[in-house]
């Protein structure tokens, strides 16, 4: 994996695309039909320290990898998430409106959820609020060409895809290092495996039925830390 250094507040001029839209209270069982063996969470979770505030906590699967000392807030705008996450506390709420007082975390983590923005820029200026001075930010998304052997013409384009998003979080936070992903990480071993990947990403369900198994898909996309610096 390769990093990239942005140093200053540099403005954002990156047209803003479409937001991807939540379906987390309409449709749970798109999003629970399959989850990744490896993911940007297990990047993260060793790196904490706490108190961090986990944005858009889901039901909780960074909490699930920390360690009990290492204390933990959840919020996230969906009730059906919320009533399911195993955690305390978690909290319902907006990331563009966080219920809490400036620089009360050590560390705040957008995980998979800025592209369910149409400006993701509040809710990133909300995270940089409630962080300490000297604390860290997490933010992670997949590239456009990612899955490349089962969507070979590419993701539609959103408002945080890892093309453009360290100089989104650029333009709020201090300091800014990206961390890229780009090869094989795992494969879709059988083709109920490819449908249910399929389902959880929004690929056309007629593309499992012709994929080749088992099926290595190619995993591009970005973790970005950013810094917020005393003063």
């Amino acid at each position: 994996m390769q990093a990239v250094s942005l140093l200053g507040r540099e403005p954002c001029e990156t047209p803003l695309m479409a937001a991807v839209p939540p379906d987390y209270d309409d449709d749970p069982g798109r999003w629970r039909s399959w989850k990744p063996p490896l993911d940007a969470l297990d990047i993260v979770a060793p790196e904490l320290r706490g108190p961090v505030l986990d944005v858009a906590c889901g039901e909780g699967r960074l909490a699930s990898r920390l360690g009990g000392h290492v204390r933990w807030v959840g919020i996230d705008s969906s009730p059906t998430q919320v009533a399911a996450n195993p955690c305390r506390p978690v909290l319902l709420g907006d990331m563009r409106a966080l219920p809490f007082r400036d620089g009360t975390f050590a560390e705040v983590t957008h995980l998979w959820c800025l592209y369910h923005l149409e400006d993701p820029v509040p809710a990133i200026v909300e995270a940089a609020r409630v962080t300490r001075p000297g604390g860290r930010y997490y933010a992670c998304t997949a590239a456009r060409d990612c899955d490349p052997e089962i969507m070979p013409g590419g993701y539609p384009r959103s408002s945080f895809d890892a093309e453009e998003a360290a100089d989104i979080v650029a333009s709020v936070f201090d300091k800014v290092e990206a961390q890229r992903w780009d090869g094989l990480f795992y494969p879709l071993r059988t083709r109920d495996e490819v449908r249910a990947y399929c389902r959880a990403h929004f690929i056309p369900a007629s593309r499992a039925e012709t994929a080749d198994v088992p099926l290595w898909l190619t995993k591009r996309g970005v973790l970005v830390r950013a810094r917020k610096l005393p003063g």
